[in-house]
C-alpha cells in the first residue's frame, strides 16, 4: 500500500486527492500547507493528518509518496526534501525552475532510488492518447508535422493561481506555458538537438509581463516538424494538428473530439467538388463529437469512472503502478528533460 500525502492544498490539490482515492493500493495519510488554518481545515475534512512542515510530515508519517502541489519556486526544496526521506515524489508542472535545479533533483532521486516525477497531465486527454495510437499504429502513414494551437483567455497580471506567478516572467501565462511544450513533445517526439529548436517570445497587450504569447518550434530525430503557439488574452481553443501522409487528424481540446480528414479541399484536392466533400467530412466529425460527448457523459454519470476532462487520474495511476511494478510511469524522463529545456529558454529569453 503506497501511504501518500500531498502538500500544497490549493485547487490543484483536489484533482489529486480524486486521483489517489481511486487508485488501487493508494491511500491518502496526510496532507500540508503553509497555512495552518487551511492545513488544519483539509485534514479536518478529509480525515487525515495535518502539517505545516513537509520536514515534520515526513519524520512523524511512515509515507511512501508524496505530491507537490504548491508554488514553483518551491518545487525543488520540497521535492529535494522528499528524495533525502528516501520517499518518491510527484511534482506539478512545471517540474523545476531552472536547468541545475532538474539535473540535481534528478541526479539525487537516481542515487537515492526513489522517483521523481513530473505531472504531464494534458496528454491524457482520450481523443489526444487516441490520436498518439493512431498514429504510432501508422494508420495515416508516416507523419510529417504537428502543430499546436494553445489560446486561453486569461490576463497574464491577473494571478489565478496565487501571487506568486507574478514573480514569472510571464506572470500567469508564464505558469501555464509548459502545457503546449509538453503536448508538442509527446505528440511529436523530442527535439534532434538544440540546434533544432526556435523559441520566439511575443507581448500584444500585457502591460506588467516580459510576455503574453510563444512560438516554439523544432524538428525531431526522425524529421517530424513541431510547431507550438500558445497565447493569451484571446478566446479558448486548444487543438493538435497531426499531418501524415494519408490525411490530418484533429483534437480539439474544448470539445474533447477527434476529427479525421483524409484529404484536403483546397486547390489541390482529388475531389470533383472539394468543398462539398470537406462540409460533408465536417458534418460527420460533429456527428461523431456529438455521440461521443453525449455517451461520454451518461458513462461518467452512471458509473464511478473519471471524466473525460479528469486527465490527474490516469498520472496518478501510471506513476502508481511504475512505483510498485517498475516501467516508466506516465511522464518519460527524457520527455521531463526536454520539457524543462524549453520552458526555461523560454522565460530566459
Amino acid at each position: 500500500m503506497l501511504r501518500t500525502a500531498i502538500v500544497g492544498l490549493g485547487d490543484v490539490a483536489h484533482w489529486h486527492k480524486a486521483a489517489i482515492e481511486t487508485t488501487h493500493g493508494a491511500v491518502l495519510t496526510a496532507v500540508a500547507d503553509i497555512d495552518s488554518q487551511r492545513a488544519e481545515r483539509v485534514a479536518a475534512t478529509w480525515d487525515v493528518s495535518g502539517y505545516t512542515d513537509l520536514q515534520r510530515l515526513v519524520a512523524s508519517e511512515a509515507v511512501d509518496w508524496v505530491h507537490v502541489c504548491t508554488p514553483l519556486q518551491t518545487h525543488f526544496d520540497l521535492a529535494m526534501a522528499c528524495i533525502d526521506a528516501s520517499v518518491h515524489v510527484l511534482v506539478e508542472k512545471p517540474f523545476v525552475a531552472t536547468r541545475a535545479e532538474f539535473e540535481r533533483l534528478t541526479a539525487a532521486a537516481d542515487r537515492a532510488d526513489v522517483r521523481a516525477t513530473v505531472v504531464h497531465n494534458q496528454v491524457y486527454y482520450r481523443p489526444l492518447q487516441t490520436a498518439l495510437r493512431r498514429i504510432k499504429r501508422g494508420d495515416l502513414g508516416r507523419l510529417h508535422s504537428v502543430a499546436v494551437h494553445w489560446a486561453e483567455d486569461i490576463d497574464p497580471t491577473v494571478p489565478g493561481r496565487g501571487d506568486w506567478v507574478l514573480d514569472l516572467p510571464g506572470g500567469e501565462f508564464g505558469e501555464g506555458i509548459v502545457h503546449p511544450i509538453y503536448v508538442g513533445l509527446r505528440a511529436a517526439g523530442n527535439p534532434a538537438d538544440d540546434a533544432s529548436v526556435a523559441i520566439q517570445q511575443c507581448n500584444t497587450a500585457a502591460d506588467g509581463v516580459a510576455f503574453d504569447g510563444i512560438a516554439v518550434s523544432f524538428v525531431t530525430a526522425e524529421d517530424v516538424t513541431c510547431t507550438i503557439q500558445h497565447h493569451s488574452n484571446v478566446p479558448d481553443r486548444r487543438r493538435v494538428v497531426f499531418t501524415a501522409e494519408c490525411g490530418h487528424l484533429t483534437v480539439d481540446i474544448g470539445t474533447q473530439s477527434l476529427r479525421y480528414h483524409r484529404h484536403g479541399y483546397g486547390p489541390n484536392s482529388p475531389y470533383d467538388l472539394p468543398m462539398l466533400a470537406g462540409a460533408l467530412t465536417d458534418l460527420r466529425n460533429a456527428a461523431r463529437t456529438t455521440a461521443s460527448a453525449v455517451r461520454e457523459t451518461v458513462k461518467t454519470r452512471l458509473s464511478s469512472s473519471y471524466s473525460t476532462h479528469d486527465t490527474h487520474t490516469p498520472v496518478v495511476r501510471r506513476e502508481a503502478r511504475a512505483i510498485e511494478h517498475g516501467g516508466e510511469g506516465p511522464t518519460p524522463r527524457a520527455e521531463a528533460d526536454w520539457a524543462n529545456r524549453l520552458f526555461t529558454s523560454v522565460a530566459e529569453l
